[in-house]
């Protein structure tokens, strides 16, 4: 992404960021848990894009494109909602599905 891709979407997302810090806010988070849940919830909106594109078109990716858009979103994305989850809702991430999720790799 260019840079001038990447500053029209800030322009887009800070409205989204402003509104959720101003959530935080007022459910009595501090403002550095305001801003982080504000940025824990939009700094992955772009992989979300990408997911969408492909859900509206899984033919427009190709094979090498989809890997590569699975593999960044999925190395992105969790880890943000886990911290938002925590952060906002105070709410820790656990293994609901029994797959190791949480647990490193030896």
């Amino acid at each position: 992404m260019d840079a001038n891709s990447k500053m029209k979407l800030r322009e887009q997302l800070d409205p989204i960021y402003q509104r959720i810090k101003a959530s935080a806010l007022k459910r009595g988070l501090s403002k550095q848990e305001a801003f982080d849940s504000g940025f824990h919830m939009v700094d992955w909106l772009d992989d979300l894009e990408a997911f969408y594109s492909f859900c509206q078109n899984p033919d427009s990716f190709s094979d090498d494109e989809l890997e590569t858009m699975l593999i960044n979103f999925l190395i992105h994305v969790p880890n943000h909602l886990a911290a938002a989850a925590k952060i906002y809702a105070d709410s820790p991430v656990s293994d609901i599905f029994g797959v190791g999720a949480i647990e490193a790799d030896d």
